[in-house]
């Protein structure tokens, strides 16, 4: 069975910083291996056969270029040279050197909200720290990207018609894919969601014929980590399926 695998990339990212220690979230070679190594997982499943990958498609803001006022300081920067853009540079090229992994872009939109870093809203959460604590390296700019859902729509689309898969798996918790599945579903494919533990509306149900996460829960991820250190497998050796 070739399997086609859709990661919608936002969604991807902010569920690994709310799942994973810290130590990961701006990690860019970690996060790209995360990326191939739980979307192979989908290729093994215990008691069924063994699929085979057709390519990854992982879509994604472009990198940030906008110059912008911080949302504390009031300084003026260049957002690619931030936190954020500097990260999302080094994980998209990461992301490039994977094989059979083909990286889809959006179109930039200007900044017009800021929005806290998954580490601040946990230490705001949790009173580590007050709001008066906050600096501008707690927060990133909230871009909502144009064209992402058009374009794994014309993908899913494509693979449906041409009849490329058997079997595609969309990892996002977001509801905008339901009418592609039904298409890839009427063209015979079979479609599984993994929303990485988010919960998803029951309605979404309708849509898909499996529902799997192979990511962790948060209370193992630290162990999935050191597990993966230990090993000393990197995903790199799953790419020959």
């Amino acid at each position: 069975m070739l399997t086609a695998i859709m990661v919608d990339g936002p969604f991807f990212i902010r569920r690994i910083r709310q799942i994973f220690p810290a130590s990961v979230h701006y990690d860019a070679k970690l996060m790209a291996d995360l990326v191939w190594r739980l979307s192979a997982a989908h290729l093994f499943e215990r008691n069924q056969p063994k699929r085979h990958l057709f390519r990854i498609f992982f879509y994604d803001t472009p990198v940030f270029q906008h110059k912008v006022v911080l949302p504390i300081s009031k300084q003026s920067i260049d957002l690619s040279k931030s936190r954020e853009g500097v990260f999302r540079a080094a994980f998209q090229k990461q992301l490039q050197k994977k094989r059979k992994l083909a990286v889809k872009l959006g179109e930039p939109r200007d900044i017009e909200n800021w929005k806290l870093t998954e580490d601040a809203l946990a230490d705001l959460l949790g009173k580590r720290i007050t709001v008066d604590d906050l600096a501008d390296e707690d927060f990133t700019p909230d871009i909502a990207p144009r064209g992402l859902e058009l374009r794994m729509g014309v993908d899913l689309a494509t693979l449906a018609y041409k009849k490329h898969v058997q079997q595609v798996v969309l990892l996002t918790g977001d509801g905008a894919f339901s009418s592609a599945a039904e298409l890839l579903r009427h063209e015979g494919i079979d479609v599984v969601l993994d929303p990485m533990w988010q919960n998803i509306p029951e309605e979404l149900f309708t849509y898909i014929d499996g529902l799997r996460s192979t990511c962790p829960p948060a209370e193992r991820a630290a162990d999935f980590l050191a597990r993966i250190n230990s090993d000393g497998a990197d995903s790199e050796e799953l790419q020959g399926t």
